[in-house]
């Protein structure tokens, strides 16, 4: 689809209920039902903020899959995927839907043929429930490998979770591909040679958000010279924060206010009277739907409207059941978080089918990850032409894969298993709908103010 083709000006649920109409081919004709979302993974929904659910699968997968290095007179029947995902709890919602869309991914590689250097092998996207515990993830981790027969891992949507996930996958030697977890440290500084992710960091989303943002508003005549901070005093928002205070300076925008608040957290009221006297260009918030949720009902509280109403790696701004439990106050807020690339005919596609699949709208963004993952795993199982974990490993290391729905580049691994074309586009809050406005190439509307 070419961007002339695009909803230019359009909103995205429009967009949604557009491409899930009159679809009559199902995939396989389960459904599944939505749940409460969770404050709790990064870029979480947050608790008091409902979710996409959808079928979660908390049990082993088939079993049985061939291993083993291919030969002429062999082909491989089955890869197994393995994620390591909250398909219950606070996060329930979120992990089911990646889970969901992981499983959809299979289906069209294997609709499609399945992994043709394998003979035609059928992908098998097997889910296991960390219910968003770091204790969790190590052991479902273990499970996914010995009992699942995984040949690569996904997951875990907490950072935590991840940090404890990847550590088993290194010592197993299985290639994990981390679709969502933001946290610097589960990949800088380890030194792991099995662990890579899609999605930007946070000091990646942080940073496109220091660049974006005041470009947007300056080139819309608005003034962004000085900003208030309120961000989740764990792991994931303290780097955020450690990036916002180094790249904010770099675009001329200086940090008059920042404060910290704990996760679960009632009321944000203190915080929110620290906003208001700062009275800065910018509010920035960071940290999960539910303190989303929480801060904006504060901002309220106090008689408050910031000028300019922003946030980054929160699903404040960016995921539309958030936004709907704010209700109005949101509209105008922006936010910036890893999107599907709305120009894609492969982006309607899958959208379309998950509707008929599942039975309702792909409504969370972290399902653009879990789907770009097996689209990884199928280049690096095609550059392999092998099962083996090493063989997958070092093709990991060298492919650049351009065939995925996420807006971002091709997706290409450094050394330290970052993407190197990793990228979180800016949204904003339009009638109570998040639409990509930044970068122009990915963009669904104008920003408007």
């Amino acid at each position: 689809m070419s961007n002339d083709n695009k909803p230019p000006l359009g909103s995205r649920r429009n967009y949604l209920k557009a491409v899930g109409v009159g679809v009559t081919v199902g995939l396989a004709g389960c459904t599944g039902d939505g749940g409460d979302g969770g404050d709790g993974g990064d870029g979480g929904s947050g608790d008091g903020g409902s979710g996409d659910g959808g079928s979660g699968d908390g049990g082993s997968g088939d079993g049985g899959a061939t291993t083993g290095t291919p030969t002429d007179s062999m082909s491989v029947e089955e890869v197994v995927i393995g994620a390591n995902h909250p398909l219950s709890g606070f996060l329930g919602a979120s992990g089911q839907a990646m889970t969901n869309a992981g499983k959809l991914a299979a289906m069209h590689v294997n609709e499609e043929g399945g992994i043709e250097s394998l003979g035609g092998a059928e992908l098998t996207f097997v889910s296991r429930d960390n219910a968003g515990s770091q204790e969790e993830g190590g052991p479902v981790e273990q499970q996914l490998i010995e009992e699942d027969g995984a040949h690569i891992l996904t997951g875990c949507f907490s950072s935590p979770v991840t940090l404890a996930a990847t550590q088993v996958a290194e010592r197993a030697g299985i290639p994990h591909i981390i679709d969502v977890s933001v946290a610097n440290e589960i990949l800088q500084g380890r030194g792991l040679n099995y662990a890579y992710r899609i999605q930007t960091p946070a000091s990646g989303m942080a940073g496109n958000y220091a660049e974006f943002m005041p470009e947007i508003a300056r080139s819309n005549g608005q003034t962004m010279d000085t900003a208030s901070l309120v961000y989740l005093d764990n792991a994931f928002g303290q780097s955020i924060r450690e990036t916002l205070v180094n790249d904010l300076p770099k675009q001329n925008v200086e940090l008059v206010e920042e404060s910290a608040y704990s996760f679960g957290q009632e009321s944000m009221d203190t915080e929110a009277t620290r906003v208001k006297q700062a009275d800065a260009d910018a509010f920035i918030f960071v940290g999960y739907g539910g303190g989303g949720i929480r801060m904006m009902q504060s901002l309220q509280n106090v008689d408050y409207r910031p000028p300019l109403l922003t946030g980054t790696s929160t699903p404040t701004f960016t995921d539309e059941d958030v936004i709907a439990q704010i209700g109005k106050f949101a509209n105008g807020g922006f936010g910036n978080n890893y999107e599907f690339d709305y120009t894609k005919e492969q982006t309607d596609k899958i959208f379309a089918d998950y509707r008929v699949e599942y039975g309702r709208p792909l409504g969370v963004t972290h399902a653009v990850m879990t789907y770009t993952m097996v689209k990884v795993a199928q280049a690096a199982l095609e550059e392999a032409g092998s099962v083996d974990p090493d063989d997958i490993n070092d093709a990991l290391k060298s492919i650049t894969v351009e065939d995925h729905p996420a807006a971002m580049g091709p997706i290409e691994f450094q050394d330290n298993g970052e993407n190197a074309n990793a990228l979180s586009p800016m949204l904003q809050v339009q009638n109570l709908e998040a639409n990509v406005v930044w970068p122009e190439r990915y963009a669904q509307s104008e920003p408007q103010f």
